[in-house]
């Protein structure tokens, strides 16, 4: 199953990391990754550890929420401590390079977890701004990226489904793994490419315009941010 998928899964507990300004928290999580992969020091990322656990308690949202985002790097995490103990890497290093993976998966999912899909768009509209003098068209960027957020959970349901129907008519995946093309991947694109065509014809019918003027509401800067 893709349960342990957390992707673009917005909870509204109200919080003070709620309420803050979507361009300034993806401009924190460049930062802090920047930060994070720079420092080499175990007492910062200690440091760094303690910090993230004192803003997802603040968030409100409860730790299972990351503990499934932690889970979904789980085996990167152990083959790269297999590979750096191999290789002869010392135990202190390994250390810090797996807390580097972990305070990074941790911070993108505060991100993504408190702030909502439009907020994320708008700020990164923002932060293609500068491509305008390249007469780049940033709203569709935008436009493809909010999109993509929005089909990944789409496409995660539609394989899940699918498998729950297999399992049900007897299928082993374990013993018939050659049937995960034919019966998984293959109809998983149809429906992906269906839902899409769908979604286009409903823009269309509305007179959709990706070129139109949207008015920013992330520029309002308060003293909380």
């Amino acid at each position: 199953m893709l349960n342990n998928i957390n992707i673009s899964s917005y909870q509204d507990t109200n919080s003070f990391i709620h309420k803050l300004n979507g361009i300034q928290k993806l401009l924190t999580l460049f930062l802090f990754i920047v930060l994070s992969l720079q420092t080499n020091s175990l007492y910062f990322h200690i440091a760094y550890i303690i910090i993230l656990i004192n803003l997802i308690l603040i968030s409100r949202i409860p730790f299972k929420a990351f503990l499934i985002s932690l889970k979904s790097v789980f085996y990167l995490l152990f083959f790269l401590f297999l590979i750096n103990f191999i290789l002869g890497v010392e135990l202190t290093n390994n250390i810090i390079s797996l807390l580097k993976i972990i305070e990074i998966v941790l911070f993108s999912s505060l991100i993504t977890l408190t702030t909502k899909d439009s907020e994320i768009l708008e700020s990164i509209i923002f932060f293609l701004k500068p491509l305008k003098l390249f007469k780049i068209n940033i709203n569709l960027l935008g436009q493809i990226f909010s999109l993509t957020l929005k089909f990944i959970p789409c496409i995660i349901d539609c394989i899940n489904k699918i498998i729950l129907s297999l399992k049900a008519r007897g299928v082993n995946f374990k013993k018939k793994k050659l049937l995960i093309l034919r019966t998984i991947i293959i109809p998983t694109f149809h429906l992906t490419i269906k839902k899409a065509d769908d979604l286009a014809l409903s823009l269309e019918a509305r007179k959709y315009n990706i070129n139109k003027h949207r008015k920013i509401n992330t520029n309002k800067w308060k003293i909380s941010d």
